[in-house]
């Protein structure tokens, strides 16, 4: 099993904190979180999710210093590498999204 380290250890803030200073920076964190809420709204995130998002940051390149914006492209750069997003990759990702979100998920099986 693999850990991914999602929080920057350097930063001593709540997520919560960190969410509100990069709101206050940037119009674009707010559409960002909505969506993630979004890609979230089935409790999973798929290989074509994860490319849009990337390709939605990569467009907006002025967010990526801000949290959350930045450890989403650092995350979804490594997981995206080799064109493959595998369950453990796809786990980090839904971890992270839900964290942004600040919204617990809940995957219902059918």
């Amino acid at each position: 099993m693999t850990v991914v380290n999602l929080h920057n250890e350097n930063d001593s803030k709540k997520v919560s904190e960190r969410l509100s200073e990069a709101r206050f920076n940037s119009i674009d964190i707010h559409e960002l979180v909505g969506l993630c809420k979004g890609v979230l709204a089935d409790g999973t995130i798929n290989l074509k999710e994860a490319e849009f998002i990337r390709n939605w940051l990569l467009e907006r390149g002025d967010v990526l210093q801000l949290w959350p914006a930045d450890e989403l492209h650092a995350l979804l750069a490594r997981v995206l590498q080799d064109g493959v997003l595998t369950e453990a990759e796809g786990d980090a990702l839904t971890d992270l999204l839900a964290e942004i979100t600040g919204e617990p998920i809940a995957v219902v099986f059918y």
